[in-house]
């Protein structure tokens, strides 16, 4: 799977491309307030992306962080680690750090196998922040299921989505099961597709609008879980007894509960 800093960028750049074909008022608005954070970009509406990711990949930077690592904590190649045991003091322990990370520092410059390139731009993105092959189906859905029917003038509701979402996912690949494909399961009932085409039409509103204003991926997801969290709780109000039990045996119940003892009453 690849998650490298490029394939992120340029999904990045893939869903401010898709921003400016939206018609949303708020997305062009965003689109308009955001030219001085991406004028740095130059031209990234059209043409390759890798002779753009030539002139500007200097731009870009992942996000490296100090952290104390834990048992069992996997070992980051582009970080250096050094263990210590708890018995030096904090000024010898400093000291041993500074000529380690010194040596290691100096290594990675001058040996060119152990080289990797450091990206050290302004706009900076987390290692952790997405997989790249799940924003790739996200990607496929907004640029030809959700942007096209939104300009088309066909019935919008979501069975047009999931049409339209059951053709363009039907193709195969040799080393990807279907089943991790979106919408080519074809044991899904339809109401699992329907929501599935209504999950996949607020990430692709929620990533274009987030990436028109300058952020990416940005909290995608968030706000419409909150809202579907909060809709559960007016439509599911707290059970007023135990789940499973009858109305008629509640009130048993809660006397156990509250200090009622069934064999102290066998005793009498």
């Amino acid at each position: 799977m690849n998650n490298s800093l490029k394939s992120k960028v340029k999904l990045w750049v893939s869903f401010l491309r898709l921003a400016h074909q939206s018609e949303d008022p708020q997305i062009q608005s965003n689109l308009n307030k955001s030219k001085f954070f991406y004028k740095e970009w130059g031209i990234y509406q059209t043409g390759s992306f890798e002779i753009w990711w030539k002139d500007h990949s200097h731009l870009f930077r992942e996000k490296q962080s100090v952290m104390q690592l834990s048992a069992g904590d996997v070992v980051n190649e582009s970080s250096f680690t050094i263990s210590f045991p708890m018995i030096y003091s904090p000024t010898t322990a400093t000291k041993i750090f500074k000529d380690r990370y010194t040596k290691a520092f100096e290594d990675q410059r001058t040996d060119k196998k152990k080289i990797k390139k450091i990206y050290g731009g302004s706009f900076e993105l987390k290692p952790d922040d997405f997989q790249v092959s799940q924003f790739q189906y996200y990607f496929k859905f907004t640029k030809e299921v959700y942007l096209p029917l939104l300009k088309s003038d066909v019935n919008t509701k979501t069975k047009a989505f999931v049409e339209i979402a059951l053709e363009k996912f039907k193709e195969k690949t040799r080393r990807t099961s279907t089943r991790r494909i979106p919408f080519t399961n074809s044991s899904s009932s339809y109401e699992v597709l329907r929501r599935l085409a209504t999950r996949y039409k607020t990430y692709s509103h929620n990533l274009m609008f987030n990436v028109s204003k300058g952020e990416f991926p940005g909290d995608y997801e968030e706000r419409s879980i909150k809202n579907q969290v909060e809709k559960r709780k007016k439509e599911y109000p707290v059970r007023k007894f135990s789940k499973g039990v009858p109305r008629s045996k509640s009130e048993t119940y809660q006397k156990r509960e509250s200090g009622f003892n069934m064999y102290e009453k066998r005793k009498n």
